[in-house]
């Protein structure tokens, strides 16, 4: 499926590597107060864990990502992320143009396995289809992605 105005990408992903960083290094900036010309320090914290993950693109699932392999990032405020358990799963990621990467949709994720006639399956025999369809009409349409 493709989609160009919805800035979200679903795959099927093989775990290379899922890294640690912390979230709040260079947190810190200096501002230019425009009334009094003082220097303000302004600092801010993410309350989260946040990895470095690598994936091997095996299945596009909803737009193309146009790569074999994909890097981004994630945060998990309870501390390192449940996709990380699984070889496969169904990722869902979403492009920062701003900052000119890719972060993950927070906490969603689809284990998935491959079966003997090749085909990608849920743990409990759903299709990629149906999976998807589940998160397109729950969490990612409540978040926006989504017209309801």
């Amino acid at each position: 499926m493709e989609n160009d105005s919805v800035n979200l990408y679903a795959f099927v992903g093989e775990k290379i590597s899922v890294i640690e960083f912390d979230p709040n290094e260079n947190n810190t900036r200096i501002e230019i107060d425009s009334i009094t010309g003082d220097s303000i320090r302004i600092v801010s914290y993410v309350m989260d864990y946040g990895f470095k993950n690598k994936y091997r693109v095996v299945k596009n699932v909803f737009n193309d990502l146009k790569t074999d392999t994909i890097e981004f990032v994630a945060y998990d405020h309870y501390g390192r992320p449940g996709f990380e358990n699984y070889e496969n799963v169904i990722l869902y990621i979403s492009l920062n143009e701003e900052k000119g990467h890719y972060y993950h949709q927070k906490y969603q994720y689809d284990p998935v396995q491959k079966t003997k006639n090749g085909i990608w399956k849920g743990l409990n025999g759903e299709s990629i289809e149906k999976l998807f369809n589940e998160k397109k009409k729950g969490v990612l349409t409540a978040r926006g992605l989504f017209d309801e």
